[in-house]
C-alpha cells in the first residue's frame, strides 16, 4: 500500500468522502523498528536491553523492551508506583514473585505485574529472552541512566554492581517511582529456603 493510499483511506470513509472522524497516519505517530538495533541497546546490570518503543515513540503511553539476561541477574524485590509491567517470555524460564505468589514462566507465558505490588524474579535457565511492556512509558529512562550503550549485540561481561551504583539507584528511586523493599516485605521467598 502506498503512502497516498494510506492517507486517502485514513482521511475518508469507505466511499471516499471526506470525514473528520479519521486521523491521518502521520498524526498517529506511527513507527516501525526491528530488533537487534545497536543504537537503541544498552547493557544494564548484566542484561542487554533493546528499546523497541519508548515514551518519545508512543506519546508516553507505553514502552516495549526486548531483554536478554543470564542466570544470576535478578533484580531485588521492588515496587513500581507509576507503571504496570508485563513480561512475555520468549526463551528460557523464570520464576516471578508477585505480592506473595510464585509464578513459573516458560516460553509463551505472560506475567503482569501491577503497580503498587512488590515483585521480583529469578532466572531459572542459563539465559532468558523476554519482552517487557511498561505502561505508561517512562521507566525505560532508568535502564538508560544506569546502563551503558551496548558496544555489541551480546550479553555484557558478568560483573558485580558497584556499591556506588547501588547508592545512586537508591537515591534515584523516588525520581522514577520505584521503591526497593526488604525480602520479608516482598512476598514469596524464591530462594527455596
Amino acid at each position: 500500500m502506498t503512502q497516498q493510499t494510506i492517507d486517502h483511506f485514513s482521511a475518508s470513509d469507505s466511499i471516499g468522502r471526506a470525514n473528520s472522524n479519521y486521523t491521518k497516519v502521520e498524526e498517529l505517530g506511527a513507527f516501525t523498528r526491528g530488533r537487534l538495533s545497536l543504537d537503541r541497546s544498552v547493557w544494564y546490570s548484566g542484561q542487554m536491553m533493546t528499546f523497541l518503543a519508548t515514551a518519545e515513540d508512543t506519546q508516553g503511553e507505553f514502552a516495549l523492551i526486548e531483554a536478554v539476561a543470564r542466570r544470576g541477574n535478578d533484580p531485588p524485590p521492588h515496587i513500581h508506583h507509576r507503571e504496570e509491567e508485563a513480561f512475555y517470555v520468549l526463551e528460557g524460564e523464570m520464576t516471578f514473585s508477585v505480592g506473595g505468589q510464585a509464578i513459573k514462566a516458560t516460553p509463551g507465558t505472560m506475567v503482569c505485574l501491577p503497580r503498587e505490588v512488590a515483585h521480583s524474579f529469578v532466572i531459572d535457565s542459563e539465559q532468558v529472552r523476554m519482552l517487557i511492556l511498561l505502561t505508561p512509558a517512562g521507566f525505560e529512562g532508568w535502564f538508560k541512566e544506569f546502563g551503558v550503550p551496548a558496544p555489541a549485540m551480546t550479553l555484557p561481561p558478568q560483573v558485580e554492581v558497584h556499591y556506588s551504583d547501588i547508592q545512586r539507584m537508591l537515591e534515584a528511586g523516588p525520581r522514577y517511582g520505584i521503591e526497593f523493599v526488604t525480602p520479608e516485605h516482598s512476598g514469596t521467598d524464591l530462594s527455596g529456603n
